[in-house]
C-alpha cells in the first residue's frame, strides 16, 4: 500500500494543484504581507456591487480559514467549500476533506487507499517541491473564474467516471492562490513559488450537486 501511495502522489498533486492555462494571469507575484486587497480587486469605498472584495473568516462565519473573494466570481457556500479543502491539505485534516470533496470521487481517486495517508502524501508533496519547509496555510483567495467547456471537460469527465449518476447545477473553476506561514511568521504566497519554478497558477474546481458545492479534483 505504502508503494502504491508514494507512485501516485505525483498524480494526485498534479490534480490538486492543477495548473490554470492562457487564461491566467502572467504577472509576477512578489513575497510580501498581504495586507491589502488580496482578491485583486479595486472596487471603490462603499461599493458592494459583485466586484466588491468579501472576506469570511473562522471568527465570524462557517469556515476553518480566512478566504477571500468577490461574489462575481463564487457565492459564499462555493468560497466555503474552497477553504475547506486547501485547510484539509494544510492539516491533514480528514474530516474537512471528506466535507470539502464529492464522496464518490474521493472514493475514485483515493483508490483504496485512506484519506489520511492521501492527505499525509500530499503535505510532502508540496513542503518537498513547493514551500521547501513545513507550512501552515493562513489564508485562501479566489481571484478569478476560468470556468469554459474546455477547462471544465476533465473534471467533467472525472465525474462521469466516479458518480455515473450525478447531475451538475453548476459548474466553476477558479484561479486561487494560498497564503502560508513559514518559520519566521511571515506570510508568503503559494502562487509565487508556483511561478519561480515555471508552473502555472492554481485552479479548483467546484461543482453544485444536489444543491450543494463540493471539491471535484
Amino acid at each position: 500500500m505504502a508503494g502504491f501511495i508514494r507512485k501516485t502522489a505525483a498524480v494526485f498533486a498534479a490534480l490538486l494543484i492543477t495548473m490554470s492555462a492562457a487564461a491566467c494571469d502572467k504577472k509576477k507575484e512578489e513575497e510580501h504581507d498581504h495586507d491589502h486587497n488580496m482578491a485583486g480587486m479595486n472596487a471603490p469605498d462603499g461599493d458592494y456591487s459583485s466586484a466588491a472584495e468579501t472576506v469570511l473568516r473562522p471568527d465570524n462565519s462557517d469556515v476553518p480559514i480566512t478566504i477571500t473573494y468577490c461574489k462575481e466570481y463564487a457565492s459564499g457556500e462555493e468560497a466555503a467549500k474552497v477553504a475547506e479543502f486547501y485547510y484539509a491539505l494544510s492539516e491533514k485534516n480528514t474530516e474537512y476533506l471528506e466535507k470539502a470533496v464529492y464522496p464518490d470521487v474521493l472514493s475514485y481517486k483515493l483508490d483504496g487507499s485512506s484519506a489520511q495517508e492521501y492527505l499525509n502524501v500530499e503535505y510532502d508533496y508540496i513542503k518537498d517541491n513547493l514551500t521547501e519547509s513545513d507550512f501552515k496555510f493562513t489564508a485562501v483567495t479566489i481571484d478569478d473564474d476560468l470556468t469554459s467547456d474546455d477547462i471544465c471537460s476533465a473534471y467533467d469527465s472525472l465525474l462521469a467516471k466516479a458518480a455515473p449518476d450525478a447531475k451538475p447545477e453548476s459548474r466553476k473553476v477558479f484561479r486561487a492562490n494560498c497564503l502560508y506561514e513559514k518559520g519566521d511568521g511571515g506570510q508568503l504566497s503559494l502562487s509565487a513559488r508556483l511561478r519561480e519554478k515555471g508552473m502555472e497558477d492554481i485552479q479548483v474546481a467546484v461543482y453544485t450537486i444536489d444543491g450543494k458545492p463540493y471539491i471535484i479534483f
